[in-house]
């Protein structure tokens, strides 16, 4: 029997997760749908999230979260994933009890998540299956949820965007380096000054290896929304700093990121969910441990996977193979996909009615994120010229 599955995203990186995860369900009729949102990515980048996929013939459609509820009441799916920012899945998790059919409703994030966060599962409380990506994740996430009584099923899925076989570790990729790909992380490292010293570093790669094509790879441009406010963008800063020694060389570049993770490739990055895409091809790589290696900015995972070095290795191109205990132990693992067989049992059984999940934080702060779903144009100035107005003025000689 052919079911029903709708998701619903709304930032960049969830509408690709979202994607990926509908592209690899079998006997389904899937659907996406945008959630207008301060978050929602522009056109541009959803065709880079949903490019080699199902969903790539056709534009998702855009959503006010009324207007969600009422497609929800009119023809209830039979798998609801909710592939959102936290603040949203809340809301949209608050707006399903009621509705004429109960669908079995499927959250998750849409990359590393360690360290697991109160908040996270806090947000997708009464979802009835949490996706994590790895074993790690899954003990850490099952930890945290017995403390806080959430009622979320956890199961491990392998991050659907990642190429290769569930289950089989790839091949190392032996081709001689002829590219760089240097991937950003919004959050992380957090200091201008720190930023500058990551181009740099780059940019002293480009200068001693001409025969290397050293790519920044952007999700998203100046101005364009992403999941995470970015302070001081990587092309912000390549233009600003154009005269100096080797930045010339930098090439900047969006668009989808398989297109530039060719053999002979190795993928630089602080803290980006991008370096396992580059692992799942065998790819070389370097995580970056000149601004720490810790919690505090999402690497803790990579301490052990024989990927870290210095800004010294990257200007020397000293790149490295994943060691493969830690592939097994960390997204990539060798055991079969657990979401398909729990949705089989879900939607073979009879659930309990949906309940909503209880309010995160104060009132007040409650309907501000209600706010923003129910005026996000108006959410999307005020998000975009603030932080705007900040950066300008740090990067103000």
């Amino acid at each position: 029997m052919t079911r029903r599955v709708l998701a619903v995203a709304d930032s960049d990186s969830y509408v690709k997760w979202a994607a990926a995860t509908l592209d690899r369900l079998d006997d389904v009729t899937a659907s996406l749908v945008v959630l207008d949102s301060p978050v929602r990515p522009s056109p541009a980048q959803v065709r880079a999230a949903v490019a080699g996929t199902r969903l790539a013939a056709a534009a998702p459609r855009l959503l006010r979260l009324r207007a969600l509820v009422r497609t929800l009441r009119a023809a209830p799916p039979d798998v609801l994933l909710v592939a959102t920012t936290g603040p949203a899945a809340e809301l949209v998790l608050r707006a399903l009890p009621g509705l004429p059919a109960r669908p079995v409703v499927v959250t998750g994030l849409p990359g590393m998540s360690l360290p697991a966060t109160a908040l996270a599962l806090r947000y997708r409380a009464t979802a009835d299956l949490f996706v994590v990506h790895s074993h790690r994740e899954a003990r850490a996430f099952d930890e945290l949820a017995r403390q806080l009584g959430t009622r979320s099923r956890l199961v491990v899925d392998r991050l659907p965007f990642l190429a290769g076989t569930v289950g089989a570790l790839p091949e190392p990729d032996t081709t001689a380096l002829h590219r760089v790909v240097f991937a950003p992380q919004a959050k992380f490292p957090e200091t201008l000054d720190d930023r500058v010293r990551l181009l740099r570093g780059l940019a002293a790669l480009a200068e001693a290896r001409p025969d290397l094509d050293v790519v920044v790879k952007l999700r998203g441009l100046v101005g364009e929304p992403q999941t995470h406010h970015e302070a001081f963008p990587f092309d912000a800063l390549t233009a600003r700093h154009a005269d100096e020694p080797g930045v010339a060389r930098l090439r900047v570049a969006t668009g989808p990121l398989e297109e530039f993770l060719v053999p002979g490739t190795a993928l630089v990055t602080v803290s980006s969910t991008a370096l396992l895409e580059a692992l799942a091809l065998g790819l070389r790589a370097l995580v970056l441990d000149d601004f720490g290696i810790g919690e505090h900015n999402l690497t803790a995972a990579y301490a052990d996977s024989g990927l870290v070095g210095s800004l010294a290795d990257l200007a020397a191109a000293r790149v490295h193979h994943a060691d493969p205990a830690w592939l097994r132990e960390n997204y990539l693992q060798d055991t079969p996909d657990e979401l398909p067989g729990a949705l089989d049992e879900l939607l073979a059984a009879p659930l309990a009615p949906l309940a909503a999940p209880p309010r995160v934080g104060s009132v007040p702060s409650h309907l501000r994120r209600r706010l923003r779903l129910a005026a996000p144009a108006a959410s999307r100035r005020v998000m975009a010229l603030m932080p705007s107005v900040r950066a300008t003025r740090r990067l103000a000689p």
